[in-house]
């Protein structure tokens, strides 16, 4: 058996994109890491100039925007998994 072990180092944060239904993590070694914005239900009700005013955390690992309270960490979005109170586009148009 195998088991994903995630060296500190892989989660470097070099850049940030919110889209209208994506949240993009650039990672310093290349990678994107991407999770739909409804996992996030403080930053999808944000406003597009309030997504745009996110800061990446001492550390490196995080991004936080501070205005809508909300903080994601790299290891989050690697996970997976949306946020407490999170509803798929699908079930709340219903």
């Amino acid at each position: 058996m195998t088991t994903l072990d995630i060296d500190e180092r892989q989660l470097k944060i070099s850049d940030v994109d919110v889209t209208a239904d994506t949240i993009i993590f650039s990672m310093a070694d290349g990678r994107r890491i991407e999770a739909p914005l409804w996992w996030y239900p403080r930053l999808n009700a944000a406003s597009p100039e309030q997504r745009a005013k996110w800061e990446i955390l001492p550390f490196g690992d995080a991004v936080g925007w501070e205005e809508v309270d909300e903080y994601i960490s790299a290891k989050a979005l690697i996970i997976g998994g949306a946020a407490p109170g999170a509803v798929p586009p699908a079930e709340a148009a219903e």
